[in-house]
């Protein structure tokens, strides 16, 4: 164990820590007060800032997310080792998978819960310039473009990854570049200037394992790079991970929407634009960017897989598109 945070944690917590862990970038810490999650902070604004969200969104009645505990000074932030450190008590339950249909839908209204509740929230993080999604977007875009040509000219070394890349290169950058087009005319920079009005918080990061499921419980979870946006970006960042597990299942695109509308109202126009975002190749770019970004990292295994699923679902990607023109944002704004 690590002993001084040990000390620190008895000390802060008045309690008796009797197992301590690394767990990825987080500490499993069993007290005599329960199983907490040790989590620190580079940055104490980022610390302060979830631990505030997480209290605002539990005073709100959205209980489905991270609790923190007070220390013996009734903050939810100590400092040990130049670090701001947190714990979290303890969440049951398994790793939402979107590999399963049922999981996804339980994803998604828990999502529109949190939506529901994480507007009029003041003092967040800095919002950025411009339409943060796009800036994004256009940055993926652009790295794939200078991945690519460090491939064309022999900088990179040759693996089955990098021919899966340069073979489908061209067909990535032609639906990027359509999906930005189109982007940015449509509504999404509204949205996005409506969230910043209405003080909207958007997750931000919504990658299944974020989400926790126990017996009739699904917990969202990590709020880090949670901020100001439309919660359409949510959604698209979901369904964009989800149907490609689902081998672009049009059923489970409607399930999903009829599940968040439900809860949360969502216009006409706002679901043709997901139509369209979701059709953006994030999962490919980031994947691939994130492979290259400083030399082939441990990862590449694992990345070839993911991106032979993604190749895989190709031609039900093309035909999840192109069968259902009455979702097509470009037929319906311009009407």
């Amino acid at each position: 164990m690590e002993q001084s945070l040990v000390t620190a944690i008895e000390q802060m917590y008045n309690c008796r820590v009797t197992r301590l862990w690394v767990r990825r970038t987080v500490w499993h810490c069993e007290t005599n007060r329960g199983t907490w999650i040790i989590k620190g902070y580079d940055d104490f604004s980022l610390a302060a800032w979830v631990t505030r969200l997480a209290a605002l969104l539990h005073g709100r009645g959205f209980t489905n997310v991270v609790r923190y505990v007070p220390t013996i000074q009734h903050v939810p932030v100590f400092k040990w080792n130049d670090r701001y450190m947190t714990a979290m008590e303890h969440l049951p339950g398994r790793n939402g998978s979107y590999f399963h249909r049922a999981d996804i839908m339980r994803a998604v209204q828990t999502l529109a819960h949190f939506h529901l509740l994480s507007s009029g929230i003041p003092y967040g993080p800095p919002p950025e310039t411009g339409v943060p999604l796009l800036a994004k977007w256009e940055k993926r875009l652009e790295d794939f473009q200078n991945v690519c040509t460090q491939l064309e000219n022999q900088e990179l070394p040759r693996t089955r990854l990098t021919q899966l890349v340069q073979s489908n290169a061209s067909h990535i950058q032609e639906e990027a570049n359509y999906v930005l087009t189109i982007a940015r005319n449509s509504l999404l920079t509204q949205d996005y200037k409506d969230a910043l009005r209405d003080q909207r918080i958007s997750h931000k990061d919504l990658a299944s394992h974020n989400f926790l499921i126990h017996d009739k419980r699904t917990s969202l979870i990590d709020l880090d790079a949670a901020g100001y946006d439309t919660p359409i970006v949510d959604l698209v960042q979901l369904l964009n991970r989800a149907l490609v597990l689902q081998y672009w299942d049009m059923d489970v695109f409607e399930q999903a929407i009829s599940a968040y509308r439900e809860i949360r109202p969502l216009t006409e126009e706002q679901i043709a634009l997901i139509f369209l975002l979701v059709r953006f190749p994030d999962n490919f770019l980031r994947e691939v960017n994130g492979v290259y970004d400083s030399g082939l990292n441990p990862h590449v295994n694992r990345v070839e897989y993911y991106v032979s699923i993604l190749l895989k679902g190709k031609k039900r990607r093309a035909s999840f598109f192109s069968g259902y023109e009455r979702f097509l944002y470009q037929a319906s704004h311009q009407a």
